[in-house]
């Protein structure tokens, strides 16, 4: 099989996400994959009449893939889509897509789409300046969560406690970026520094991990010093994850899980989620399940070992399951 990968930065131990896309290039190599880490901004986009296959790569000309794995996340830039957008309407299979990378970027966009299929989430208002204080506390109360549109391991949200916590935070806001696009959102009490990311591959949940702030803080990313646990969801926890990649056309998500008084809801979709946590938490090999879950959309051979996907997730939740039991009987 050939892949390109897509990245938007380079390759150093210093840059978020470069030990994902290091993780994809052990992988590939052991499975004999061809794999090549692009950088869109290198891509000359022609398009003509002709619609013949054309892919200009700093100044050379590059066969046709057979997948394309894009990992630009929350920061895909519009060149990055008109990229994709080339390379899907000439028919290369992609995880993701444009489509679904550009609703997930926009968290506002995600929950309309995800409140038009019918799924949780929490009660969201579209920030905008001034803020209007009153209708927040009546449409939300307090403590209330400040998001920005377009943010990344637990950046740019922050818990407001309380009305004049709040009110000082919209005019520090209004003030140093005016026209700064925020959204207000429902604070779920019930799952204050806690929550689960779900790894959905090809519409199947391969993997969970529980998320826990290790300072009491209401944010749990991994990335901001959370503690991650393996985790077996619950049949409609499973569901709902995959119900939301499929509302929003993700072959490969990590999707983000809150707990509800009675049931779930949901926080966040990433396109390109980090995995390093989930690896390390639950035992398995994130690239194994996404390049074995795109084989079996592309009608490929399975690997590894000529295993079929049915098998090969069976044993990604044995191992899961395996793990899971270690950690119990570690803390009775």
């Amino acid at each position: 099989m050939r892949c390109w990968l897509l990245f938007h930065r380079e390759l150093a131990p210093d840059v978020p996400e470069a030990a994902e896309v290091m993780r994809f290039q052990q992988v590939a190599a052991r499975l004999g994959i061809d794999l090549k880490v692009l950088q869109p901004r290198d891509f000359e986009l022609i398009v003509d009449s002709a619609d013949n296959w054309s892919a200009i790569y700093q100044g050379k000309s590059l066969p046709k893939p057979d997948l394309i794995i894009a990992r630009t996340g929350s920061e895909t830039s519009y060149f990055t889509l008109a990229v994709l957008r080339h390379f899907e309407r000439q028919g290369v299979a992609m995880v993701n897509g444009p489509t679904a990378i550009e609703s997930v970027a926009d968290k506002l966009q995600t929950l309309q789409i995800l409140s038009s299929a019918g799924l949780p989430i929490p009660k969201t208002i579209l920030g905008k300046f001034p803020v209007d204080v009153g209708v927040v506390e009546r449409e939300l109360g307090f403590p209330v969560v400040v998001k920005t549109l377009k943010g990344t391991r637990g950046n740019g949200v922050l818990l407001c406690k309380d009305r004049e916590q709040f009110g000082d935070l919209a005019n520090l806001l209004d003030g140093a970026s005016p026209g700064a696009d925020f959204i207000f959102q429902q604070y779920i009490k019930s799952s204050h520094g806690r929550d689960v990311r779900v790894l959905v591959v090809n519409g199947k949940a391969v993997a969970a991990m529980e998320r826990r702030s290790a300072d009491g803080s209401f944010k749990s990313n991994i990335s901001l010093g959370g503690i991650g646990t393996c985790f077996d969801p619950p049949p409609e926890m499973a569901e709902l994850a995959v119900r939301v990649t499929r509302a929003l056309g993700l072959d490969v998500a990590g999707i983000d899980i809150l707990f509800d008084t009675h049931g779930y809801r949901i926080c966040e979709a990433n396109s390109s989620p980090g995995f390093q946590g989930l690896e390390k938490a639950c035992g398995i090999s994130v690239p194994d399940a996404i390049f074995a879950g795109m084989r079996e959309r592309l009608g490929l051979p399975s690997r590894p070992r000529g295993s079929s996907w049915r098998r090969f997730i069976s044993s990604l939740r044995r191992s899961l399951g395996d793990t899971q039991h270690q950690a119990d009987s570690a803390n009775p």
